[in-house]
C-alpha cells in the first residue's frame, strides 16, 4: 500500500496531479483544498496518499493533511460512497462545515453538495453522526471567524462562484478584515477580488 509520496510536482490540473519519483510519474486525484495547498510545478512535494484497488484498476488519491486523508477514509466507509464521491465532498465543503452539518443533521446543506442526493445525505448523517464526533478539527488561527468564513464561502457559491474561487477569496479577505468581522463583511471584502477576475 502506497501511503506517501515525495518527489517533484511535474503537473497540476485542478483535481489531477503528477508527482515524479526517480523518473516514474505517479498520477493522483486530489481535492480542491489539497490542490490549493500545492507548491508551483517543478517544486519538491510531499503528499499523503490512499491507494484504491479494484479488480481492473488501481487509483491513487492525494491529501495535504492527515486529517483530510482520515476524513476521506471515513467517507468511503459509508456504503454507496466511492472515492470519487468522497473527493467531491472534500472539494465542495470545508471539513468543519461538513462535520457541523452531519452532527446537526443538516440535510439541506449535505444534499446541496454536488453528486449527493437526499437519500445519500440521509445515509451519510445516519452512518457518520457518531463516528464524526471523534474528529478533532484544529482551529487555524481564525477561531472567531471560522464559522463566518464557512458561511461566506457557501454564500459566494450560492451566487455562482466555485468552491475553489470562494475559498481563495474568503481566505484573502480574512487577512484584511478584523478578527470580529461578520459574514457580510467577509463576503463584501471577498467580492472585491472576485469581481476583478
Amino acid at each position: 500500500m502506497i501511503a506517501q509520496l515525495t518527489g517533484t510536482l511535474v503537473s497540476k490540473k485542478k483535481n489531477k496531479i503528477i508527482v515524479d519519483i526517480g523518473g516514474i510519474g505517479y498520477e493522483l486525484t486530489v481535492s480542491l483544498s489539497t490542490y490549493s495547498e500545492l507548491p508551483a510545478e517543478n517544486s519538491k512535494v510531499k503528499i499523503l496518499t490512499f491507494q484504491h484497488i479494484r479488480e481492473d484498476y488501481v487509483e491513487l488519491f492525494g491529501f495535504s493533511t492527515q486529517l483530510e486523508k482520515e476524513f476521506f477514509k471515513l467517507l468511503i466507509s459509508v456504503s454507496g460512497i466511492g472515492p470519487k464521491t468522497a473527493m467531491e465532498i472534500l472539494s465542495n465543503t470545508s471539513l468543519s462545515g461538513f462535520k457541523r452539518a452531519i452532527v446537526s443533521g443538516d440535510l439541506k446543506t449535505i444534499s446541496n453538495i454536488k453528486g449527493i442526493g437526499k437519500k445519500t445525505a440521509e445515509k451519510l448523517i445516519f452512518e457518520l453522526k457518531d463516528k464524526i464526533r471523534e474528529f478533532n478539527i484544529p482551529d487555524q488561527g481564525i477561531a472567531i471567524s471560522s464559522s463566518f468564513s464557512d458561511e461566506a464561502i457557501e454564500a459566494l457559491r450560492a451566487i455562482g462562484f466555485t468552491y475553489f474561487q470562494s475559498k481563495e477569496a474568503v481566505e484573502t479577505a480574512l487577512t484584511r478584515v478584523s478578527k470580529d468581522a461578520s459574514t457580510q463583511q467577509i463576503i463584501k471584502e471577498a467580492l472585491k477580488d472576485l469581481e476583478k477576475k
